[in-house]
């Protein structure tokens, strides 16, 4: 689908004074992305490689009380981080968008694929645990059975800015390309909040997408399309809850997590070289992003692991 007329139909569901997530899922189901269940494997991967990422940094994901930010309709990455060890996780997400039919395709997957499940995390974490945790996932029938397994809170609608959890009631702090989707000084006070619930120890671990995330359906668009344009013109493109992207670049998180006190542990960016190739032979770019270099402007994942510096 092209880029704008995906744009004009977020536009459009977002603007529908209620049951816009409800029109906009209906649409998805039947003409888009959801029309054939999704396999949560990736979200699986990309827990172990979190969980390898905190043992790295001297951190375990075994035990740990977890709070994430962003649930969306699924919650493959809460469990994921259970079936790799997590004590608990909380999920947060300002709209209520989890839909349950999701989770339990999810664990539709876990029966049907359990010696592919064991590939992805064995023998990254404690064997025992993990089996213990599989087999109890596989006999729940339903999405509320699923979670309470794995010891999933649903917050939603909630603030990750002021969640109401006790101080120091968390280990890990993480979000799965969520950031990219909120507003620069909410993202300041969610990581304020996070120092807050941090228990001593404790890290923040997320992966963000600074990408334009309409180039990921549109094969014609280059990850650097959306630097074009204005304020005022990406607003009216994409000013809505299902499209809205903060348009920050690697540089201006590292900061963020600098100004709210924290000290970088781990930093790693992926870089996207045909965007760089294209930024360096003229690409227009808005005035506001010029004075970047090309590998800030073109970088295609930023994933950050810190603590809150003493």
């Amino acid at each position: 689908m092209h880029w704008k007329l995906k744009a004009a139909i977020q536009s459009a569901c977002g603007a529908l004074p209620w049951g816009a997530e409800t029109f906009y899922y209906g649409l998805q189901s039947n003409f888009g992305s959801l029309r054939r269940p999704i396999s949560p494997e990736p979200f699986f991967r990309e827990a172990v490689s979190l969980s390898q990422w905190l043992e790295g940094a001297g951190t375990s994901i075994r035990g740990a009380r977890v709070l994430e930010v962003g649930t969306g309709r699924r919650v493959d990455l809460p469990l994921g981080l259970s079936l790799a060890g997590a004590a608990c996780c909380h999920t947060f997400d300002l709209h209520r968008y989890l839909k349950p039919v999701l989770v339990e395709q999810s664990l539709e997957y876990l029966r049907a694929q359990r010696v592919t499940v064991e590939a992805i995390f064995l023998p990254a974490v404690e064997e025992n645990l993990f089996r213990q945790r599989l087999d109890a996932l596989a006999k729940a029938g339903t999405s509320q059975q699923a979670m309470a397994a794995a010891g999933i809170e649903y917050h939603a609608p909630a603030d990750a800015t002021s969640t109401g959890l006790p101080a120091s009631s968390i280990d890990v702090h993480t979000s799965y390309t969520v950031f990219e989707h909120v507003p620069r000084e909410v993202l300041r006070g969610i990581l304020l909040e996070a120092k807050r619930l941090l228990a001593p120890g404790g890290v923040v671990l997320h992966h963000i997408d600074p990408s334009d995330h309409f180039s990921h359906d549109d094969a014609s668009l280059s990850s650097v399309n959306f630097l074009q344009f204005s304020e005022g013109e990406w607003s009216r493109l994409a000013g809505n809850q299902f499209a809205y992207h903060n348009r920050l670049r690697s540089s201006q998180y590292r900061a963020l997590f600098e100004e709210c006190g924290y000290e970088i542990v781990r930093w790693q960016e992926w870089p996207d070289s045909p965007a760089a190739a294209l930024l360096q032979n003229g690409f227009p770019l808005h005035p506001q992003f010029q004075s970047f270099d090309a590998g800030d402007l073109s970088c295609a994942v930023v994933r950050v692991l810190a603590r809150p510096r003493c």
